[in-house]
């Protein structure tokens, strides 16, 4: 009789424990997941409003509200046959209101309408690892792509589809880094010194070629007629004249040199290998060492406040206040 009263009771308590297993409760509060940005390669940073947004390897796009000092993962769903990204994202930019894109191997374009929150691949190609490498937004509306052997893109819906753009090339050079101006002219700078320009919003393009052979790997637009093109072993250049001529500019740095932007006030950053920032304060026609030294290649920044920059690099996100700047060569020649 207590054998059998015992197993009745054992009965019960696994009746009540199964019961409370599956009795519906609300679920703890669980912190958003933070993402260490130190730990991941970031190759592109842009901002839209007060929101940071910052790409690189294995597919990663982080979002920070709050200047950077905690970053989380943005959203992003299925498109364009992908169902999970995991491409190396080379590049983002805010290209109006909020619609930003972001580009990177193969050929891989993703189009976020919310700021960034959210993430929808529009083009990728399967048959194909080719990277995308740059991206901007014409004044004209036009967004322009740019890429691995001399892949060029043109969107005109605001980077909901993308068409090529024939240019010819013979050497088929890669891509590299593009910039867009607010009179409908654009430059990209590409390998073997190759640049090509387009004065109506990227709608036809001509090559120039520069008095030097080695790989450019980005372009700046310094001021209204100046433009500045760094690749290779420190090399600079700058222009006047939109590319009909250009003189080489020596910065006293040797490093690759591989992003660049322009402040508020009108400074001309370049950023690259070792650590390398260099500065220059009179519309780029002469360029000082403001850092110089480590272990980190710099390839993309933005400015957040006066002064304040968000790096990004091969260790991720790192933040620097200029004023530093070691004096330029005189005449910067």
């Amino acid at each position: 009789m207590a054998r059998k009263s015992l197993g009745i009771l054992m009965a019960m308590l696994i009746g009540v424990i199964a019961v409370y297993a599956f009795y519906p409760r609300s679920l703890p509060h669980f912190p958003a997941t933070e993402t260490n940005p130190t730990r991941l390669r970031i190759n592109g940073i842009a901002m839209i409003g007060e929101r940071l947004i910052a790409v690189g390897e294995s597919g990663h796009i982080l979002i920070s509200d709050d200047t950077g000092q905690h970053w989380r993962d943005a959203r992003i769903g299925p498109g364009a046959g992908i169902t999970r990204l995991d491409a190396t994202l080379t590049q983002v930019a805010a290209v109006g209101g909020k619609i930003a894109l972001a580009v990177g191997h193969d050929g891989v374009v993703l189009r976020s309408d919310d700021a960034g929150e959210t993430w929808t691949p529009v083009r990728a190609e399967a048959e194909s690892s080719d990277p995308l490498f740059a991206v901007c937004r014409t004044s004209t509306g036009t967004i322009i792509a740019a890429g691995s052997f001399g892949r060029l893109l043109r969107s005109t819906d605001d980077g909901a589809s993308f068409e090529p753009v024939a240019v010819d090339l013979p050497d088929e050079p890669h891509l590299n880094g593009i910039a867009c101006a607010d009179d409908g002219k654009a430059m990209i700078a590409g390998e073997m010194a190759q640049v090509l320009r387009s004065r109506d919003g990227g709608a036809t393009w001509d090559m120039v070629q520069l008095p030097y052979n080695g790989s450019l790997y980005g372009v700046v637009q310094a001021g209204p007629s100046r433009w500045v093109a760094f690749g290779l072993l420190g090399h600079v250049f700058g222009t006047d004249d939109f590319g009909d001529s250009w003189s080489e500019i020596k910065t006293g740095a040797e490093t690759s040199l591989f992003g660049g932007l322009k402040t508020a006030d009108g400074r001309v950053v370049l950023l690259g290998q070792g650590s390398t920032v260099l500065v220059s304060t009179d519309g780029g026609k002469s360029f000082g060492i403001e850092r110089i030294g480590g272990r980190d290649s710099l390839v993309a920044g933005i400015e957040i406040a006066p002064g304040r920059l968000m790096l990004g690099g091969e260790k991720g996100i790192s933040e620097l206040t200029l004023g530093r700047t070691v004096a330029a060569l005189a005449g910067g020649q």
